[in-house]
């Protein structure tokens, strides 16, 4: 596998000795996909299960999910980049590495598609693998004690269809806007691919510890998106939302309300998710490319460059 940019963020993944196969009940194929995998990691001689993806992310689900991937050594999900950011939410607390395996359309999470999965898991078994870490974002809000995770980002935005809010967003206390918007982003280097993409944002390595704050649909303020270091904290605060306030999402799994005057603080954090690598996996800007559809072969019209898409 070409190195990634970052080879600090990268290790080599010793081969596991027994895999949790994860997958979310309501996706077509999800289920026999996942049947098919745990066949062939015990055919590897690996110890292997099936775990079904709870709907909710209460504390019991957390518990539950927790206990029944208690003892394995890698997490692999089948599914989509949505799939994954939950999966990341619910081993949270567990340090157990994650591996994507893509049934879903662009997949920036999922290095494996469906016919790989074989020559995938082989690589990994036998050593043929890497470690990278992606680092999370941590949110506190003004009026709760308890710190928020997030992989993707974190969005501070209105509570209802039409009009705008009003966002003040200070970086290390030092006040640089107010947004007259439908909200702000805050991504991580992996969400540089997600929403705040959608919004006009920049793609950054995701291996990177880096943040964006990222504005959606400004009206008459500015609409630059900032990268910040992972040294840099950030503070949103509703200065004026809807009649009850705004609402500010964790990559888009789970959100809560904000009253006006309210705050959330937003920074890099200690925690980070670790991805399994396959050895032949393309490498981050290969993706993007790819999945982004910058190389179709119509846009691509010197010679020497279209022998490079065969």
């Amino acid at each position: 596998m070409p190195a990634e940019p970052n080879d600090k963020s990268r290790t080599l993944f010793r081969p596991p000795n027994a895999v949790a196969v994860c997958y979310p009940v309501n996706m077509p194929d999800a289920a026999s996909t996942s049947e098919n995998l745990v066949s062939i990691t015990q055919s590897l001689g690996l110890s292997a299960s099936q775990v079904t993806l709870p709907q909710e992310l209460d504390f019991q689900s957390r518990a539950a999910f927790q206990e029944e991937i208690a003892g394995t050594d890698l997490l692999i999900c089948v599914g989509g980049d949505g799939t994954v950011l939950k999966v990341a939410q619910l081993a949270l607390e567990s340090n157990i590495p994650i591996l994507g395996i893509r049934l879903g359309r662009l997949g920036f999470l999922t290095d494996v598609i469906e016919q790989e999965i074989r020559s995938a898991i082989t690589e990994v078994v036998e050593g043929n693998s890497s470690l990278f870490q992606r680092a999370l974002i941590s949110a506190t809000l003004s009026d709760q004690p308890e710190t928020q995770y997030a992989l993707n980002d974190v969005v501070l935005g209105r509570d209802s269809i039409g009009g705008t809010i009003s966002i003040l967003a200070e970086i290390n206390d030092t006040l640089i806007a107010e947004y007259r918007a439908d909200g702000v982003i805050v991504a991580t280097a992996t969400g540089s691919t997600g929403y705040s993409l959608s919004a006009g944002g920049p793609i950054l390595n995701p291996f990177e510890r880096s943040m964006l704050v990222t504005p959606v649909a400004p009206h008459l303020t500015g609409s630059n998106s900032i990268v910040l270091s992972d040294h840099d904290s950030v503070v949103l605060t509703v200065a004026r939302g809807m009649d009850s306030g705004a609402l500010v999402s964790f990559d888009g799994m789970f959100q809560t309300h904000l009253p006006n005057d309210s705050s959330v603080t937003v920074q890099i954090s200690e925690k980070a998710v670790e991805f399994v690598v396959p050895e032949s996996s393309p490498d981050f800007y290969n993706k993007v490319a790819e999945r982004l559809g910058w190389l179709r072969p119509d846009y691509v019209r010197h010679e020497q460059n279209q022998d490079k898409l065969k």
